[in-house]
């Protein structure tokens, strides 16, 4: 009798703790419940996006390293094209000035608007990654949809190369928009997250009277 009344001791002394630990998870739970009703962004992973380490796109990288290789093979074929083109057939006066500005256009902006892309996805820089979404757009985009319309006669590689730089534009332009959505959220982050460290450690204000 004597060496069961400690042990009688030890699970009255138990039971609080186990219930105190199932309160204790109950009551978390319904905080997170709680936060996501109410829209706290604060406490989901989502908002707190800087947990989530490196947010490099690797789509966004492979769409850049083709687009890179496919660019120099387009942009030799179409010159030498086009010096066969209106060395042997007769062109309208708007074609034959207009198609080589737009070719230089894009050839300038190109190698830059790759530069960015890479460095701002792989730094998680967002100015780069924005760069490079607006040099997509405007100037890239629109130069092969006019080079694709100006001319009077098309040759099928101009064709077929024209419409697999569209969509590799469109498609970069779509997943390089979502990156830097996804990179700003995390900035975003962060600073809040500093802003919440620096608050907690700052010491606090007394009053004097």
């Amino acid at each position: 009798m004597a060496a069961s009344a400690p042990s009688m001791r030890r699970r009255r002394v138990a039971a609080p703790q186990e219930d105190r630990s199932a309160f204790a998870g109950c009551t978390e739970a319904l905080s997170e419940m709680w936060a996501e009703l109410s829209g706290d962004r604060r406490r989901t992973d989502e908002y707190f996006a800087s947990n989530a380490g490196l947010v490099a796109d690797v789509r966004l990288q492979m769409l850049i390293y083709f687009n890179a290789l496919f660019s120099v093979c387009w942009g030799c074929v179409w010159l030498t094209l086009y010096f066969y083109k209106y060395a042997h057939w007769r062109a309208d006066l708007m074609s034959a000035f207009l198609n080589p500005i737009l070719f230089f256009v894009w050839a300038a902006m190109e190698p830059l608007r790759l530069w960015f892309g890479t460095t701002g996805n792989l730094s998680e820089r967002v100015a780069n990654l924005a760069a490079f979404f607006l040099l997509t757009v405007f100037p890239q985009l629109f130069t092969h949809v006019q080079l694709l319309a100006a001319p009077v006669f098309l040759l099928p590689f101009e064709v077929i190369g024209g419409a697999l730089m569209l969509v590799m534009l469109v498609t970069e332009a779509i997943v390089s928009f979502t990156a830097t959505r996804r990179l700003i959220r995390k900035s975003t982050a962060q600073f809040h997250l500093q802003h919440d460290v620096d608050a907690a450690d700052a010491p606090p204000i007394q009053l004097e009277m």
